[in-house]
């Protein structure tokens, strides 16, 4: 380990830590670091606990919020546990939801779209939607609720149990509302 980021086990969030065994030019910390292989560590023992990627991010394991943590390789995102790859490999992935230990759920973009899928079955639970909003069943605020757009700022309520949207359509503005209450039910 030559260099590590101060995040998990540095700020006892966990006995974990992101580290890179690459050299980071102290005058190109921002090019090094972007060129470096990350893997996560045990900070007690010095041991290394996963491949290296291109980049980890600190949020789930390594802040202690979950078992699960996001990396990146080769321009792709996927969930990792210590165990085994978790999901697919996408394009982009939230770090919200499973990863934060907020709920099963996760925001993923296979191409151009989001959508939620479930991290226990990797099943798809929504359409695409152009907004991945975090709210509702996303961060553990409803067991079926989730807020999706198909663009032009309008957006709705969509329940991924019965695979439909359950609301009138709505703004921005009445979105930020929504967000304030935090309770998409009460919203119907």
């Amino acid at each position: 380990m030559k260099y590590y980021l101060k995040e998990g086990a540095i700020k006892g969030e966990s006995r974990y830590i992101i580290a890179t065994e690459d050299y980071i030019d102290p005058e190109n910390i921002g090019k090094s670091m972007q060129n470096a292989k990350w893997a996560i560590y045990d900070f007690e023992k010095k041991e290394r606990l996963t491949d290296f990627f291109d980049w980890i991010s600190p949020n789930g394991l390594v802040k202690g919020q979950s078992k699960y943590f996001r990396a990146t390789f080769n321009k792709k995102e996927a969930i990792f546990s210590l165990e085994k790859q978790e999901t697919k490999w996408f394009r982009k992935i939230r770090d919200r939801g499973a990863i934060t230990g907020e709920s099963n759920f996760y925001w993923a973009k296979e191409k151009t779209h989001y959508a939620l899928y479930d991290i226990n079955t990797g099943e798809k639970l929504t359409p695409d939607f152009k907004s991945s909003v975090i709210a509702g069943a996303l961060i553990g605020n409803s067991d079926n609720l989730v807020i999706g757009s198909f663009g032009e700022e309008i957006f709705f309520i969509y329940d991924i149990k019965e695979k439909k949207i359950v609301s009138r359509e709505f703004d921005e503005d009445y979105l930020i509302e929504l967000l304030k209450d935090g309770d998409l039910a009460r919203a119907l």
